[in-house]
């Protein structure tokens, strides 16, 4: 709304009283600096804006994003027949039952 009623000021160029030069001038001068400080206000609003969501996609790109497991990660991990029948009887255990049904 300001940017407008500037604009449209300096425009026209018109103001309905008649003032002394020197006041106009004052005046001018004036609305001209409200003028540049909220162009650059937007602007330093918009550039903060941008720096801020590419900041967030950094974030999430970089920083809290898990890494990727590689091949020998994912063996390590992988269950073995082997690792199966070395458990004996417990292979046909039903659980929850038994002896041991307290919590550790």
């Amino acid at each position: 709304l300001f940017l407008e009623k500037t604009v449209a000021l300096y425009c026209e160029g018109r103001l309905k009283f008649e003032d002394p030069p020197f006041l106009l001038a004052c005046y001018y001068l004036s609305v001209a600096g409200g003028f540049a400080c909220l162009v650059l206000c937007v602007w330093l609003s918009m550039y903060a804006s941008i720096c801020s969501h590419s900041f967030g996609v950094r974030l999430l790109t970089r920083y809290v994003r898990l890494p990727i497991p590689g091949e020998e990660q994912l063996d390590a991990l992988n269950a073995r027949l082997g690792d199966f029948e070395a458990q004996g009887n417990n292979m046909l255990h039903v659980p929850f039952t038994g002896d041991q049904q307290a919590w550790h």
